[in-house]
């Protein structure tokens, strides 16, 4: 764009005598000739007086984007000036006056060769940066040595991914993209008297432009309606202080044994547990390196009071989930054995199994969950704990594992995923009589006090259930505050686990531990963007702010807010907040990466990858990532050995168009005392090696698609051409 300014100056003086000697008698031909007064319009739109004027307002806000860059960073430069849409009608009119200059000056002499030259070099020019606007592609794509990819994403745009999971045969799951334009500023800042109250620079400018945007409120598809409510273009997560909560336990006492040997029985008194969150919260943030559960994916906490009494709190991710807290209780009779029943709350109603028949499951046999569809295989139980681990399945296919423990139920493995949750009940008295070998078990004698659990629902309230072994005694929604006294109630009155509950300190919680606040757009690092979302599916509702995955050099699964399930009938929705991406329709396969440092020093000199160009053997495979046997893909021509370095891009689909492949950055090497060494790498002797890795890296290349770089060349030489000539023709 400065070279199209720079040479339209010399284009000026070019044809300003031209202009002069030929207004006067254009103004008189205009008079006389009624033809020439409806050419008039065209006539000015053809102006060197308009283009001047263009070339002032857009020098202007090129000025201005230049300063607002430097103040708050390119994206938003891009957002406010260069790709807003009147930035580009402004362009447009810029190529509509230079056509229409070298139409009214025909027929041309030679004197208006440099002219056209340079004219029809920026009108070509322009054309190209169009093309490369409208249909140009910029991405990244990330591999390990020996890995294949196919597929790359586009950091700088978003999209909302929805995926329906179908529970039964038939359909395959749909995974459906809609790409969003959410812009560099939170949807709060779009009020002038919000976000500009601080005196920033450029305020009303910005203010404008921001009003200039046509937001996506509503996505409609199918049968589900998503409503965006609130975005937020950088956030974080602050630590919400410790949930405090005071219990007295009415009809327990506490023994003492005096000096002479008296027992003196006195009641309990009040006391206090506190749940200090903030362990789980800086856990939190630090980075995330494995594949495997961290305890960023744990959603409760469990404390045990002096009574041996335990208590827990948890955060419900659905609505789904508070239902089965509050509804899901053991049926007992035949459904339980010694080692009790787990109860499945799966599309509103519960399925009861009796964990000895699980235990009896042979190998590869499957139990039956009654009618619901789903099945139950690969039982893995623990009589000390106790805990059961198993794999549900489902009719289409579909499986998910489980595990659930009687004594920490906040840290049970559900199948989100299925929207199936789980509850393990047992009776540790009738276990430790029936069975010698758990009489003195220390965790059956603790399943054997009452058990307080807390549940934040996904609008924030608070619910409570206390269940004593395998019954549970009271439920129910913990009464909202009243003129700032805190919540104070009673449970089970008139029983022997009657207890009075008074709500010190709560304050609601996004992830466990913290809660999401509105952060200033940083230019230094990673923005962490999150999307607040209503969904109604299949008549459900369900209203929930989710987080943007960020672009990991290693490839994690998502976190609990990254993520979020809407279950329906007989399916879920799974709704994700990813990147765009885009299928290279082929593959790359990362052979090795080298890097070489300065002497002396650990400053990387050089990093350069070895890659093959592939393609699957069945065109009909499109997913050949992370498959290295040779029977699976094969090279295409020409696409053996191609070496990618700092300044030597590679090409494919050959120069001028198809994709340009940059190296751009890389992580490692990784060693076998790392643990990412062994997420990416299983010990397979790669086909080009004689031996198994000492060592892995992964290297990230650029892949960039530019169908107008020809036309911004050859419009550039034109350009050059028309300078040269002008200059050798006034010498």
């Amino acid at each position: 764009m400065n070279l199209i300014f720079g040479f339209f100056g010399v284009d000026l003086g070019l044809v300003q005598g031209w202009e002069g000697v030929s207004h006067q008698a254009s103004m008189s031909k205009t008079i006389t000739d009624p033809l020439a007064l409806l050419t008039a319009p065209l006539q000015f739109l053809g102006s060197l007086t308009l283009g001047i004027f263009l070339l002032a307002i857009l020098l202007v806000f090129m000025a201005l984007g230049t300063f607002i860059e430097a103040e708050y960073g390119s994206a938003v430069a891009g957002f406010v000036i260069y790709g807003n849409p009147w930035f580009y009608c402004l362009i447009a009119l810029l190529a509509l006056n230079l056509a229409l200059s070298i139409l009214f000056r025909f027929p041309w002499g030679k004197y208006h060769i440099p002219f056209l030259f340079a004219h029809i070099g920026i009108i070509i020019l322009l054309f190209g940066c169009y093309q490369t606007w409208q249909h140009g592609e910029e991405a990244q794509i990330t591999l390990p040595e020996g890995a294949i990819g196919n597929v790359a994403v586009k950091p700088e745009h978003r999209q909302l991914e929805c995926q329906y999971i179908v529970h039964s045969p038939g359909k395959a799951p749909d995974l459906q993209r809609f790409p969003l334009r959410l812009g560099p500023f939170s949807w709060q800042d779009y009020q002038y008297d919000n976000w500009f109250k601080g005196g920033k620079r450029y305020k009303t400018l910005l203010w404008y432009a921001m009003k200039s945007v046509v937001r996506t409120d509503e996505i409609r598809c199918d049968d589900v309606t998503i409503d965006i409510l609130e975005y937020d273009a950088n956030s974080t997560l602050e630590p919400v202080p410790p949930f405090d909560v005071s219990i007295l336990w009415k009809n327990k006492t506490i023994q003492t044994t005096t000096e002479l040997g008296e027992t003196k029985v006195t009641p309990r008194n009040w006391e206090q547990v506190r749940f200090d969150l903030r362990q789980h919260f800086d856990l939190r943030q630090q980075p995330r390196q494995s594949l495997r559960r961290t305890s960023s994916d744990i959603c409760g906490i469990n404390a045990t009071m002096s009574g041996g009494e335990r208590i827990s709190y948890r955060l419900a991710l659905s609505q789904e989930e508070l239902n089965a807290f509050l509804s899901s209780r053991p049926k007992g009779g035949n459904n339980a054995g010694l080692w009790g029943e787990i109860v499945l709350y799966y599309s509103g109603k519960h399925y009861s199994v009796n964990v000895e028949q699980l235990i009896e499951l042979k190998d590869n046999a499957r139990f039956p969950v009654e009618d619901s569809g789903l099945q139950i295989g690969n039982v893995w139980f623990s009589e000390r704990v106790p805990v059961i681990n198993f794999t549900l399945y489902t009719r289409s296919g579909k499986s998910e594992e489980m595990e659930l423990m009687p004594g920490n139920p906040e840290l049970n493995i559900q199948a989100r995923q299925l929207g199936v949750f789980g509850s393990y009940w047992v009776d540790p008295e009738r276990i430790m009589q029936q069975s010698a070998g758990h009489a003195d078990n220390p965790m059956l004698k603790l399943l054997a006090e009452q058990r307080l659990d807390f549940m934040q629902s996904p609008g924030k309230k608070l619910y409570y259930r206390l269940w004593s072994g395998q019954k549970i005694v009271a439920d129910g929604e913990v009464p909202d505050r009243e003129e700032q006294k805190k919540p104070q109630f009673k449970v089970a009155e008139r029983t022997p686990d009657e207890a009075e509950i008074v709500i010190d300190r709560f304050v609601p919680q996004d992830v466990l531990g913290g809660r999401v606040v509105l952060a200033p757009i940083s230019r230094s690092q990673q923005n962490e963007q999150r999307l607040k979302l209503r969904v109604v599916f299949d008549g459900n509702e369900d209203t929930f702010w989710i987080r943007a995955v960020a672009p990991t050099v290693v490839p994690l699964p998502p976190e609990q807010d990254q993520i979020r399930y809407i279950y329906g009938n007989g399916r879920t929705l799974r709704v994700q907040l990813n990147f765009e991406t885009i299928d290279l329709g082929f593959g790359i396969l990362l052979k090795e990466f080298e890097k070489r440092t300065e002497p002396g020093t650990q400053m990387p000199s050089h990093f350069s990858s070895l890659v093959d160009y592939v393609e699957p053997v069945n065109p009909k495979e499109t997913d050949v990532s992370f498959s290295w046997e040779r029977d699976h893909y094969r090279t295409l021509p020409d696409g053996e050995n191609i070496l990618i370095s700092m300044n030597q891009p590679g090409y494919f689909g050959g120069k001028g168009h198809g994709y340009r492949i940059y190296q751009s950055s890389y992580l490692g090497p990784f060693y076998p005392d790392q643990p990412q060494f062994h997420e990416l790498y299983d010990g397979t002797i790669f086909p080009w090696e004689t031996r198994p890795r000492e060592s892995i890296s992964m290297s990230t290349l650029s892949v960039n698609a530019d169908p107008g770089r020809g036309w911004k060349y050859f419009g550039s030489l034109l350009i050059v051409i028309g300078v040269v000539l002008f200059v050798w023709r006034k010498r």
